[in-house]
């Protein structure tokens, strides 16, 4: 099997979940509130924060091979602690541990992925390789999520976690059989390389997608979180079950609304690309508006569906341009600082989003952050037609190629 080939396998694995955010019923079942479940996402963003410039570094100095690795090694000690969760301490170990695998992950894969395409004269495609890995990453992910669900509304949640766990180690297994080439490594020390990074993240060139990331962020996960049950409930409801009983439907619901639209996403037009990139900030805490004034569960699906499909192709763009910008002997670190100030945005919105569920109800919640976010989303177009951020914005790799 050829290097490209073993990505894309990698990638596959990478993207092979049986539960995906179902997991957020599963806390639910578990006895967890919704303020302790925001909790737990913040701890988990918040580890992010911690945790991505030193695993970046280790990246940039040692490996991205190894960093590779290690992520996925503890994220299979995560699996094994879920299926003993049974208190919050053990929720918020998990969380730093999912944090902690997540981060040796992040960055570096991407690092090692693009440096090995430059090793052998082909870095110019990995953004074909990309769109071909998602054509074969999104319906695998689609359909063992479908299982997973359905798996665990009759089995319960014990043998998807299981599955999960089993998928890590094959992972594991496959990192270690793809070569790492010789790519430029820092000479400076820990403290200056990061700063050096840090100083190189700040400049106009990547500050600004970098906050049009967060903020296009806050906006995805405001729609999606506790999607599920709010889904759920009104599908319980309108069902006359339970919660428990629509979990089969919501993980057909998931595929419908995430998996299936990012190929959709990722594979538009370059036109089409183009513009769901530009107007992502605005219609996005537009759908989740929508999706509270009208309560239909088929018209929400179809807000989730559209709400997918923006971001993908809007998250297709901005990494792929961010990569073409930024040094190949930093490439790990700024990746890690990218994630580590989106993850310290994440960890406030998310607490403060958990206590505002529990307040307000989902409802309330929804609407109420929608609309502020709203208004942000605006004002950064708003500086991008005025021509102030116009050129900071522009996707400059697709001009290069030609498309």
């Amino acid at each position: 099997m050829d290097l490209i080939k073993k990505f894309k396998l990698l990638m596959a694995l990478m993207s092979t979940g049986f539960l995906g955010n179902l997991l957020v019923i599963y806390f639910l079942s578990k006895g967890f509130s919704y303020a302790q479940i925001g909790l737990e996402t913040s701890v988990m963003v918040l580890g992010g924060f911690l945790f991505e410039v030193p695993t970046g570094v280790v990246g940039d100095k040692i490996s991205r091979k190894l960093s590779v690795l290690l992520g996925f090694t503890i994220h299979a000690f995560g699996s094994v602690v879920l299926l003993f969760l049974h208190n919050f301490p053990m929720l918020l170990l998990y969380a730093l541990i999912s944090a902690l695998g997540a981060s040796f992950v992040s960055g570096s894969f991407e690092a090692w992925l693009f440096d090995d395409l430059k090793h052998i004269g082909r870095e110019r495609e990995y953004r074909k390789v990309m769109r071909e890995a998602k054509s074969i990453t999104i319906p695998l992910s689609a359909t063992t999520l479908v299982v997973g669900a359905f798996l665990a509304q009759f089995y319960g949640f014990t043998l998807p976690i299981v599955l999960g766990l089993i998928v890590e180690l094959l992972a594991v297994v496959l990192i270690l059989s793809i070569p790492e080439y010789e790519f430029k490594k820092t000479e400076r020390n820990y403290l200056g390389h990061t700063l050096s990074s840090l100083r190189e993240l700040f400049q106009p060139r990547l500050f600004w997608l970098v906050l049009l990331s967060i903020i296009v962020g806050m906006q995805t996960n405001q729609f999606r979180k506790f999607f599920e049950p709010y889904l759920g409930g009104v599908l319980a409801k309108s069902l006359g079950t339970t919660l428990m009983g629509t979990l089969g439907l919501l993980g057909v619901v998931e595929v419908t609304v995430r998996t299936v639209p990012r190929l959709i996403g990722v594979r538009l037009r370059d036109s089409w690309s183009r513009k769901a990139y530009s107007l992502a900030p605005v219609l996005l805490p537009l759908l989740t508006v929508l999706s509270v004034v009208y309560t239909n569960p088929l018209w929400i699906v179809a807000l989730g569906i559209a709400l997918t499909i923006i971001t993908a192709a809007f998250g297709f763009n901005l990494n792929v341009e961010f990569q073409h910008r930024i040094p190949s002997e930093k490439r790990a670190t700024i990746l890690s600082l990218d994630r580590m100030l989106a993850g310290l945005v994440m960890a406030v919105f998310y607490a403060v989003y958990g206590f505002a569920v529990d307040k307000l109800g989902l409802s309330g919640a929804r609407l109420m952050f929608a609309i502020a976010l709203l208004v942000l989303g605006a004002g950064f177009k708003a500086g991008e037609v005025l021509g102030f951020l116009g050129e900071h914005l522009k996707l400059h790799h697709l001009e290069e190629s030609g498309d």
